[in-house]
């Protein structure tokens, strides 16, 4: 056929179209024909910093220890305050069993006893008394500076506390925004790529349109040929 179509050429009956004269290339294939477009591809967010941890706190465990119940014995002994050949406590016994004379009537008894036993003496336990009575306010000052360093110490620690809170908080909140943000960014990016890819759907739907009409219209040049030359069908 393509020896009779130059012939018809030489003989100007026939003019050979373009795709005639040139080596016709290889077709491509179906995926090259309609392309999708490729999705631009984004750098994946950042997340978000980590909140600052809390800070170490101060331990309270020693600023105020155990402080009740401890025995006057103890305290005494802590304050190195010597025994007594009458101690304090032994005259206060002895004042409690007087308690129903009047105070000037007690004092003369007891007075009346010392007098009458050389084994003790009024000083003895005035002594005593008075070196007690300094271990026992020594020791009261011991608990009010105790109190002071643990009423210090919990005012850092609220204080630390606090501020942790108010950094926290802040850390949130920037975080929130930071999210806000990239929410923002992610729904923009999402409605980019939607509409890049329906505007490339489009223009595959439109070239595919034009490559059908195109091809339909060289299907009905070519019908031309059978419907002119096939031979008729019997009993026609």
């Amino acid at each position: 056929m393509k020896g009779i179509l130059n012939l018809l050429a030489k003989a100007k009956l026939v003019e050979l179209s373009d795709d005639e004269r040139l080596a016709v290339p290889t077709p491509p294939a179906a995926s090259e024909v309609v392309a999708a477009e490729p999705v631009a591809q984004h750098p994946v967010a950042a997340t978000p910093a980590p909140l600052p941890a809390a800070p170490e706190l101060p331990s309270l465990a020693e600023a105020c220890g155990e402080v009740e119940g401890l025995s006057f014995a103890d305290i005494f002994a802590a304050a190195a305050v010597p025994p007594s050949p009458y101690p304090a406590e032994k005259l206060l016994r002895l004042l409690d069993g007087l308690r129903a004379m009047d105070a000037v009537t007690r004092r003369s008894a007891v007075l009346a006893m010392d007098a009458a036993d050389d084994n003790w003496q009024i000083d003895d336990c005035l002594r005593d008394a008075e070196l007690k009575i300094a271990a026992l306010e020594e020791h009261k000052s011991r608990l009010a500076a105790q109190m002071e360093n643990r009423e210090r110490q919990s005012a850092e620690v609220v204080d630390q506390i606090r501020l942790a809170l108010d950094e926290a908080t802040a850390a949130i909140r920037q975080q929130i925004s930071e999210l806000e943000q990239l929410r923002e960014r992610e729904v923009t990016r999402a409605a980019q790529e939607t509409t890049s890819v329906e505007a490339g759907l489009r223009a595959a739907r439109e070239s595919v349109a034009r490559e059908t009409r195109r091809i339909d219209g060289e299907i009905e040049r070519l019908r031309e040929i059978p419907n002119s030359f096939r031979p008729p069908a019997a009993g026609h």
